[in-house]
């Protein structure tokens, strides 16, 4: 077993990768959600 595990068990280069594929994944959330606010606003404005 490698002795550089952190308290998850991840090594440092598969937290690294861990954490690259969750940020994208919000990036992606955030997109659709300004998507999805700009569109909504579009049909029905609340302002």
């Amino acid at each position: 077993m490698a002795d550089n595990l952190s308290f998850t068990g991840l090594t440092d280069e598969q937290a690294q990768e861990l954490h690259a594929v969750y940020m994208s994944g919000l990036w992606l959330f955030v997109a659709v959600a300004i998507l999805a606010h700009i569109a909504t606003y579009i049909v029905f404005p609340w302002f």
